[in-house]
């Protein structure tokens, strides 16, 4: 992955962006109904204050331990979210798309970075930085509330998540994690261009072990394995195993 410095081909945004309508088609990460009304809030406020930038595939955003200086939104494409343990072990815990806002904890408390953002495609992101974010919150109030909102919700969304890893099993977690995907990146016919590998940095587990319980998938015909990803054949069955009680 190449590692980004400055914003290159970004570019002041333009006036014409004024008053653009902005589609919500915002489908994961915290608290889906109220996390999504207030990215399009958030969005429109801020589509001002920031420079445009068109990041390429592979393209590293900014990388865990790293300091904030600004925050982003999503205007096209997809981007990951993952972290990397002190064993060198990653973790996906999210990917973003078009009118979703990231890097605002790390900003809004001054600590560095927690996650890495990468461009999983081609994407545009609008990057704001914190001086003019802190004067537009100054001088508009509800601005700061909506940023408290967002900040609120994506706290309750990390803390599911975490109680997810440490305590649902494997089984229910690839479940959830697999459905999840087909409504993000997933194609009309249910597959889904993910490798066993990228599955278990996105359950948290080993390549081996995602391989065994997609195996079992597979022999109940719930899911179909193909070279370079996975074909969803019986949500219904997915959506089964991916209960807390399922046994």
């Amino acid at each position: 992955m190449r590692r980004v410095r400055d914003l290159g081909v970004a570019r002041q945004v333009s006036s014409r962006r004024r008053g653009r309508p902005v589609t919500d088609d915002c489908s994961s990460g915290p608290a889906q109904d109220v996390v999504a009304s207030t990215n399009l809030r958030l969005i429109e406020a801020m589509h001002d204050l920031g420079t445009l930038w068109d990041v390429a595939e592979g393209t590293m955003l900014f990388q865990q331990g790293d300091p904030a200086d600004c925050i982003y939104t999503v205007l096209s494409g997809r981007l990951e979210v993952s972290i990397l343990s002190e064993a060198g072990r990653k973790s996906v815990l999210d990917i973003l798309s078009a009118n979703q806002i990231f890097g605002e904890l790390s900003l809004l408390s001054g600590a560095t970075r927690t996650a890495t953002v990468s461009a999983l495609e081609k994407s545009r992101v609008l990057r704001i930085g914190r001086e003019p974010l802190m004067q537009a919150m100054a001088r508009t109030p509800t601005l700061a509330i909506w940023l408290l909102q967002l900040v609120i919700s994506r706290e309750r969304w990390i803390s599911k998540q975490l109680e997810t890893l440490t305590f649902e099993p494997l089984e229910v977690r690839l479940a959830r994690r697999l459905l999840y995907l087909k409504g993000v990146i997933g194609d009309p016919d249910g597959r889904i261009a993910v490798s066993q590998h990228a599955l278990g940095a996105h359950a948290g587990a080993t390549r081996e072990a995602v391989s065994k319980i997609l195996g079992t998938w597979k022999s109940m015909q719930i899911i179909e394995i193909y070279r370079g990803g996975i074909a969803i054949r019986r949500p219904d069955l997915l959506a089964q195993r991916a209960e807390d009680d399922f046994s």
